[in-house]
């Protein structure tokens, strides 16, 4: 894994863009990098975050156990993605477990100074409202997944929403964040190559496009 220094890391984060140098070196201050390799726990439901988690390097999925202890996953993470920003900033027990499906590091920054610090600042605060409506927004979609009539809508839905995610999680992840088994999933995947309405890429598969249909 490439090693950047904080204020490096800092400067690539979207909400951070705007700040001073004088705020980055603030912020520098208050923040960690913490490395994980792949298959460690980055946090469990029930615990207490005392920092905003920020993934600046690899594949984190974040998931829930039903009552048969049977894991339902929420959603997979990439870069500069925030994780349990809502239960952090509320400061309330985290409502699911995480894990790193590859190597990977998280930016870590103190929530107590943090808050005092930036939280007026207008581009930090509107890209955390953006971020919480984007993780109601998947699960919207999850809910959708769900309650899709086939495993096929189910299947192009996915590809159709996460082309850049589908490239790096292997089968057997899609298909349990699609709620399938990966002998069902597998199975439509290879009628929709069939049918043209997918193809194999050295990374797995991806949607075609009606332009590259018409080719």
């Amino acid at each position: 894994m490439q090693t950047k220094s904080i204020s490096t890391i800092l400067k690539e984060v979207k909400m951070f863009t705007s700040l001073a140098k004088e705020d980055i070196t603030i912020l520098e201050k208050i923040s960690s990098i913490v490395k994980y390799n792949e298959g460690s726990t980055l946090f469990i439901e029930g615990e207490i975050s005392d920092s905003l988690m920020i993934l600046v390097a690899g594949v984190v999925s974040i998931f829930k156990h039903d009552s048969k202890g049977n894991e339902i996953v929420i959603g997979y993470f990439k870069r500069y993605s925030l994780l349990a920003e809502p239960a952090t900033l509320r400061h309330t027990p985290l409502p699911s477990s995480a894990t790193f499906k590859t190597d990977g590091a998280i930016l870590k920054i103190n929530i107590f100074e943090f808050e005092k610090l930036f939280m007026t600042n207008p581009k930090i605060s509107y890209t955390m409202i953006q971020s919480i409506l984007e993780k109601v927004e998947l699960l919207q979609q999850n809910i959708h997944f769900n309650i899709a009539s086939t495993a096929i809508e189910k299947i192009l839905q996915f590809y159709e929403r996460n082309p850049t995610l589908s490239l790096d999680l292997k089968q057997y992840e899609i298909a349990s964040l699609l709620s399938m088994t990966p002998e069902t999933f597998s199975r439509n995947v290879s009628k929709l190559v069939k049918e043209k309405k997918l193809v194999k890429v050295s990374t797995g598969f991806k949607l075609v496009s009606i332009k590259n249909e018409g080719k």
